[in-house]
């Protein structure tokens, strides 16, 4: 079959959307299909690249500026006069019979539907951010642009619609006005094999660490709309029983409040923030850590972060409920420690009881492990992609 991805986030860019597009299409190509991939041209990067049975190409764009109302993200503009023609020439060129969109309000998303609705190539869309923001001016702007213009403009011209869990379905069904029956769950894909041996060591003598000190790791990137500031204030308590503890934030920094926060409690000596890492360094920095936990405060889901450690054996800290995979059934204290949203007290004692007992961390990491093996592993997503991909094409992909 021919599949085309489409993603204004692919590698080098980092973030969850990014790495997931790069997955799939890695072992779709893998499993035989001819698969071509649409994304944002960054810096210098070439513009076509030929891997194997993939083929990339990455078209022009203008970078956004940081502002309050993107979250300071990196984002791209791709809607250029040549878009258009560019993306039809590449569809014809390779013979495309299904697209698969990541992401339903970028530009490039708006411009491949147009695409492909000229051409008769069916859309899977997935959707895995929601369009929101803790200041209520923009969450208005988010909720208005949403309702009006990504409904009918997007959500309701494509063919399929894929939800990576139970929160973005529930969004999907009011923002886009969708019956359940017509959204498809597929979680994130995990590459388990990465993280089947974490090595630590020299992170912890860089971070000037001992062997025994104990390391919470928040691993994702630092926004208004995601935020590790429960997890600072439970530090304190922490700290109490476990003074040398070190609490080691990384990824990019895109809000100033973790920072003051730190500052505030007076934690300068017990936080590290590291800013952006290379991909290729996160199996070091699980392999250093005793517990993950990222974003606390909102319970907005389970992250191809929190997985990847989950997948590393860590024991994991998260603010969703158990049925935040569907069917997938989370168990508290089993294969994650969940909390209440934003309860910081329920995170300390979480924090407190996990470095106490290291047999209870392993246990949790080796079920958590078990848990992503079996039903977040690149064959496993993959399998239901092609499975949703033939639904909608009437062809067989193998």
């Amino acid at each position: 079959m021919n599949i085309c991805i489409v993603n204004g986030f692919f590698p080098p860019h980092v973030s969850g959307s990014a790495r997931l597009a790069f997955l799939l299409s890695e072992e779709l190509a893998e499993r035989g299909h001819n698969v071509v991939v649409i994304t944002s041209r960054i810096g210098g990067i070439l513009e076509t690249e030929k891997r194997g049975a993939m083929t990339i190409y990455r078209l022009r764009s203008l970078k956004y500026p940081k502002i309050e109302l993107l979250h300071n993200a990196d984002l791209y503009w791709n809607l250029l006069p040549q878009t258009l023609g560019r993306i039809v020439s590449i569809l014809r060129r390779h013979r495309v019979d299904v697209v698969q969109v990541f992401g339903q309000f970028q530009d490039l998303t708006l411009v491949t539907i147009a695409a492909c609705r000229a051409l008769s190539i069916p859309v899977v869309l997935s959707i895995g951010v929601r369009m929101e923001h803790p200041r209520s001016l923009y969450n208005s702007i988010f909720v208005f642009g949403d309702k009006v213009l990504v409904r009918h403009l997007v959500a309701q011209r494509v063919k399929a619609v894929v939800a990576l869990d139970k929160q973005m379905r529930d969004y999907i069904i009011e923002r886009y006005n969708m019956a359940n029956g017509t959204i498809s769950f597929i979680p994130i894909a995990v590459d388990v094999a990465r993280f089947e041996k974490c090595e630590g060591r020299a992170i912890r003598k860089m971070c000037g660490l001992d062997g025994k000190q104990p390391v919470v790791l928040s691993l994702g990137t630092i926004s208004n709309y995601r935020s590790p500031t429960s997890l600072i204030r439970a530090l304190p308590d922490v700290l109490e029983s476990f003074p040398e503890s070190k609490l080691l934030l990384v990824g990019a920094v895109h809000s100033t409040k973790p920072a003051r926060l730190v500052k505030e409690l007076d934690l300068e000596k017990s936080v590290v923030f590291t800013g952006r890492v290379d991909y290729s360094m996160i199996p070091s920095y699980l392999g250093a850590c005793d517990v993950e936990g990222h974003d606390l405060g909102s319970g907005m889901g389970v992250g191809l972060a929190s997985l990847e450690a989950m997948a590393a054996g860590k024991a994991v800290l998260s603010s969703v409920r158990e049925d935040n995979f569907i069917d997938l059934k989370l168990e508290n204290w089993r294969n994650i420690v969940l909390v209440r949203p934003g309860n910081v007290k329920d995170i300390s004692n979480a924090l407190i009881r996990l470095l106490s007992d290291g047999k209870l961390r392993e246990s949790i990491g080796m079920n958590a492990r078990a848990f992503v093996r079996e039903h977040f592993s690149l064959e496993t997503v993959c399998r239901s992609y092609e499975s949703l991909y033939e639904d909608i094409t009437g062809s067989q992909v193998r």
